[in-house]
Parts: structure tokens; sequence; C-alpha cells
């Protein structure tokens, strides 16, 4: 059986509460902090490339408010 839309927002929210999670989290912000150092690039696929990873940690770490944002939004309707 499928999960509906609001089971599948609930399990991510659940998974974002474990500990695992939450270091996850730790570590892409260390991460994000150490990539955006412009000052370690020596040319522009440097630059592409520390772009890209900023892109994916930051879809991951605004995750979870999107997540609860989508929840809200499908409760309303």
């Amino acid at each position: 059986m499928a999960k509906t839309d609001v089971q599948f927002i609930e399990d991510r929210l659940a998974m974002m509460e474990s500990e695992g999670w939450l270091d996850l989290v730790a570590d892409l912000k260390n991460i994000q902090t150490n990539v955006v150092d412009i000052d370690t690039m020596s040319d522009e696929k440097d630059l592409f490339e520390a772009k890209g990873q900023l892109t994916i940690i930051r879809f991951l770490l605004t995750l979870e408010n999107t997540t609860e944002i989508t929840l809200e939004q499908s409760q309303e309707e």
C-alpha cells in the first residue's frame, strides 16, 4: 500500500528527530563553513564545485523547515 503524502511528511519529520539526523546537520554546518572559504580556491573549477556543494548542503539544512511548512499546508486543505 502506498504511503499518503501526510504519512510521508510525518515519517520525514520523525527521521529528523533522530540523533543521526542531528549529527548530520551539525556536520553539514561545519562543512558549509569550510566550503565558503574562497581563499582556498585556486580556480573557477573550485568555485563551481563549492557552489554545487553549497546547493546540496542548503537543501538538506532547510529540508526540515520545508517539510514542516508542507505538512501545515496539507492540513489546511
